[in-house]
């Protein structure tokens, strides 16, 4: 039983259907420009069990260095033990090879079993908790009605323009692609936010994962769209979102989670991700409060670290 380092190519083919693709292999090759090198590895225990990529940059190795989350997939359901175990040799491994470690893991929800184990084997093993950030989304497994998961502003603002005439729809043309950033853009621009993204970015992510360029129209005008990846098949998740600032008196955030909900829904997804309301660790109350106005469920996203620095364990295999 150990941590053996594999190819890009074994790692895709023994862990082909992660909870999101931030673990396949293909998009950790994606930006592999920004580290030194790309290194993929696999516990094995009569079989690879367990997976994990990591961007490795001088001393450190980071899992995600370029996607929201990352850390580790499985191929069948692990026991606490197994887990165990593979934090345990892990750990020697970071010693043994002189590295230090930080992993965000997915939100618990992309796999409730798996992720809540993998807390606690982390937890239990010397991986200390950075933070966990607060991260929303629709559960369209819930049969609950839309306007009955509305919080009070979120119904206040949803009886202002239920009766708009509304359009929610993805862009294939490039020309409207530009213009769906373009809203975000502005959008990020007026609140201060850094959009790490360039729309180039998008389009070479667009590749290698489906990407949703979304544009919602009020009684005929734009006032805002949203860029979303389709993860999984299970899970489509908001990388972005912006209004124009000129149509505010609409409400077009409460208007385009609205349709978001619903064409998501009608797509199949088990969950639409509207991602954290939190950095690093600290809440942003007033968005946290707006998701949950619209009607999204908390969770949590942990990060963990380790920084190279106890003794090495006996048992290193």
């Amino acid at each position: 039983m150990a941590w053996l380092e594999i190819t890009a190519d074994e790692y895709a083919r023994h862990f082909a259907n992660p909870v999101a693709c931030y673990m396949k292999a293909d998009f950790n090759m994606l930006n592999a420009e920004k580290v030194d090198v790309v290194r993929f590895f696999a516990f094995e225990d009569n079989g690879m069990r367990i997976g994990l990529a990591v961007g490795e940059k001088g001393d450190e190795w980071r899992s995600p260095y370029s996607a929201p989350f990352c850390g580790f997939v499985c191929s069948q359901i692990q026991t606490i033990a197994c887990l165990n175990f593979a934090m345990r040799e892990l750990k020697d491994l970071l010693l043994l090879q002189k590295k230090s470690f930080k992993v965000t893991l997915p939100p618990i929800f992309y796999d409730r079993m798996f992720y809540s184990k993998v807390v606690s084997a982390l937890l239990q093993n010397g991986f200390r908790q950075s933070y966990a950030n607060l991260n929303y989304a629709f559960d369209f497994m819930d049969s609950t009605p839309y306007e009955k998961r509305l919080h009070y502003m979120g119904a206040r603002n949803y009886k202002q323009f239920a009766h708009s005439e509304c359009a929610f729809t993805q862009e294939t043309a490039v020309e409207q692609q530009r213009r769906v950033y373009g809203f975000i853009q502005d959008h990020y621009k007026a609140k201060g936010y850094t959009l790490w993204m360039k729309f180039e970015d998008l389009k070479k992510t667009a590749e290698i994962v489906p990407v949703d360029f979304c544009l919602l129209r009020v009684d005929g005008f734009p006032v805002a769209s949203t860029i979303i990846y389709r993860v999984s098949d299970k899970v489509a998740q908001m990388i972005y979102w912006g209004a124009d600032q000129s149509a505010l008196d609409k409400r077009p955030l409460n208007v385009i989670a609205r349709e978001m909900f619903r064409y998501y829904r009608e797509q199949g997804f088990d969950y639409l991700d509207l991602g954290p309301a939190a950095s690093d660790g600290i809440a942003s109350e007033g968005l946290c409060t707006f998701k949950e106005s619209v009607g999204c469920f908390a969770d949590l996203k942990y990060t963990f670290e380790f920084d190279g620095c106890e003794p090495a364990g006996e048992n290193y295999r």
